[in-house]
This record gives structure tokens, C-alpha cells and sequence, in this order.
């Protein structure tokens, strides 16, 4: 007897779960709010495609992309938990490790732009040929707080530049920042790839200024976290950057598809007229982000988010020669990133991915 009434509660519950396997796992999801620094472009459309075939689904979050520009508003959103996470530039929490700074409780949990975004672009008819040139010159910028302001001043520190040498002026972006630069109100451009690219697709011709070799292939920007996170829900952190991974390998196999995908969801980020030509400058743009997020040099491995000491070693010297931090200050790398969430992001049958990116349309 009581075998039987056991029998029927256990299948009680299982048909439950058979018909409402949606309030369940409606109960599992997270949100996830993370910062877009700057604004919503093509340069997130892998994060889109990740969400259009279901990745952030499988790893139960609901995400929400938000323009945040500056770590002056992403840090305190990321303290008091009103954002998960942000793609934010390395050096001011960097800079926030040397004696007397803020030093606050936040830690970098992904590699995200492998390659630095950060560029000097001119006219294509500049005289302006590398950094040294640009003693007397005006820099434009997209804001006094922007984070690669402090890499600009390290950059032409050790090309013999000082900083009372040039004029700084703030730009924004898009618009506004093309027509200073086209209307010769500055000299040089300081802003990223796909900003730039944007510039070119448009009709402007412009030059790149080579980086000095201290500063090439340096990452620039990952996904920044709270201790807290870490340390209280790891798992969150995980799935976040395994869909996201995803997304940049199914934007790699397909971007034509992951461009697509963006509009759909950004409908008013189409620009006007669907003529081949139209969606072939759109398409380089977003290429030049992807081509940074998911950099690797030939024969390293594909191991998405993962850092490498250079990076911030080359960043914090740097930032001494910049005079951003002190010359004998010592910063633990474990106190600015951490690589243990790596096996997870990548823990995915990427050739799976691939075919299910080829196949949308």
C-alpha cells in the first residue's frame, strides 16, 4: 500500500515537470546587464548572434546590452550591482592598484579585444607619418575620461613626446568627431577600429599611424567583474562568457548572418537602402571589431578570454612611463586578472556552433 501511494506521488511529480518544464526554468534565469562601452553598433553583433540562436537561452540568462561610456559610470554601476559586467579598457583599474588610489574591489574575468582597438588615424593627406610627429599637434579624443587617454600619454612618452606637447581636445564619436578631423580642427584622431572604419566605409581616406612595437598586439579591453561575483556566483560568470564565445565563433563562420542577426534586433541600426554596397561597407565595420576580439598568433591556442602576463606587463610599464603610476610601484597580475574561468567559456562543441551559424539566414 504504501509502495503504491509512493509510486503515485513520484509520478505526480514527474508528470509535473513534463508539463511545466517553462515555470522551472523561468525560476533558473539570470539577468545580465553588461555595459557596452559606447554605443550600440555592430561592433556587439556577435553578443546579438549569441542571443538570436539561443546561446544566452541554453545558459539560462536573460541579457540586456546598455551604452555606458567611461569608467566613471560603469564602476559605480558594476559596486552597487545595477551591471554585471562591462567591455572596459585596462588601465584605470590598473591604475587604481598603485599606493594611494582607489584600488577598487573589481577583477577582469575575460580577454575580450585580444588586439588593442585603440588607433591614431589622420587624413590620408596628412604630413603626420608616425607618433613622433606629433609634437604641437591637437589629439582628439571621445572624452577627457576616456580610458585610452592614459595609454595615448604612455605611447607618446616613449616615442620622446611629452605630454605639454600636444593639445587634447574632446571629440565624442561617429558625426561629430569625423567632421574635427575632416575639417582639420585636429590633427589626429585617438579613437577605435571600428569608429575609424565607420570614418573610411563613409568616403574619408585615412592613415593609421603604425603603433610602436612595445604596444602591438597588447589586448585592450574584457569583461570586468565585482570580487563579489566571483566570489558569490561564479557560475553566472561562466555561462556568460561561454554564450558570448559562442557568439564570436558563430559571428566568425557566418558574419554575414551575424550582421543580419543585428539588425533584426536593432532594426533603427540598419542604414537606409539594402544595396549590396550599403551592407558591404556595414559588414567591414563590424569585421574590424571581430578581427580584434578574436585575434590569436599563428599556432597559439584558441583559448577565448584567456590572458597572457604580457599584457598587463607591457601595460603597466607603460603607464610608469607615462608617469600614471609610480616607477617602483609593484602591482600583483593576480589582483588585476584572473584566467580561471577560461576551460568554461570554451567548454562547447565549437564545430556544432559553426554549423548551426552557417545554416541561418
Amino acid at each position: 500500500m504504501r509502495f503504491d501511494l509512493f509510486r503515485k506521488v513520484l509520478w505526480a511529480s514527474l508528470a509535473a515537470t513534463l508539463l511545466y518544464p517553462s515555470i522551472s526554468s523561468a525560476k533558473e534565469r539570470d539577468k545580465f546587464v553588461y555595459g557596452v562601452p559606447s554605443v550600440i553598433s555592430s561592433a556587439v553583433a556577435n553578443f546579438v548572434f549569441a542571443k538570436e540562436l539561443g546561446y544566452f537561452d541554453e545558459e539560462r540568462i536573460d541579457l540586456e546590452l546598455v551604452p555606458a561610456a567611461g569608467s566613471g559610470v560603469t564602476i559605480p554601476l558594476l559596486l552597487s550591482n545595477q551591471m554585471q559586467s562591462t567591455g572596459a579598457s585596462l588601465e584605470p583599474l590598473t591604475i587604481s592598484r598603485a599606493p594611494g588610489k582607489q584600488n577598487f574591489p573589481l577583477i577582469f574575468v575575460y580577454n575580450y579585444l585580444r588586439n588593442s582597438v585603440w588607433e591614431l588615424a589622420v587624413l590620408d593627406s596628412s604630413p603626420i607619418k608616425s607618433v613622433a610627429d606629433l609634437r604641437g599637434k591637437t589629439v582628439g579624443i571621445s572624452a577627457m575620461s576616456a580610458g585610452n587617454v592614459f595609454l595615448t600619454r604612455a605611447i607618446l612618452r616613449g616615442e620622446g613626446v611629452a605630454w605639454s606637447d600636444i593639445s587634447l581636445q574632446p571629440v565624442g564619436f561617429g558625426a561629430q568627431a569625423f567632421e574635427a578631423l575632416k575639417t582639420k580642427q585636429i590633427d589626429v584622431l585617438n579613437l577605435w577600429d571600428s569608429m575609424h572604419e565607420a570614418l573610411e566605409q563613409s568616403g574619408t581616406k585615412i592613415r593609421r599611424l603604425p603603433m610602436p612595437k612595445a604596444f602591438q598586439g597588447l589586448s585592450s579591453h574584457g569583461f570586468l567583474v565585482t570580487q563579489k561575483l566571483v566570489n558569490e556566483n561564479p557560475d553566472l560568470i561562466a555561462r556568460f562568457g561561454r554564450a558570448v564565445t559562442k557568439g564570436t565563433v558563430a559571428c566568425e563562420a557566418n558574419p554575414e548572418g551575424c550582421l543580419n542577426a543585428f539588425f533584426k534586433h536593432y532594426p533603427n541600426q540598419r542604414p537606409a537602402g539594402a544595396g549590396e554596397e550599403v551592407m558591404r561597407r556595414e559588414l567591414a565595420v563590424m569585421m574590424s571589431r571581430l578581427n580584434n576580439i578574436a585575434s590569436f598568433a599563428p599556432g597559439e591556442e584558441k583559448a577565448y578570454g584567456a590572458y597572457k602576463d604580457r599584457d598587463w606587463n607591457a601595460l603597466i610599464s607603460a603607464l610608469k612611463l607615462g608617469e600614471q603610476i609610480p616607477a617602483d610601484a609593484s602591482i600583483p597580475l593576480d589582483s588585476l586578472y584572473t584566467n580561471k574561468f577560461v576551460p568554461e567559456y570554451n567548454r562547447f562543441d565549437a564545430a556544432h556552433v559553426v554549423k548551426q551559424a552557417k545554416a541561418y539566414r
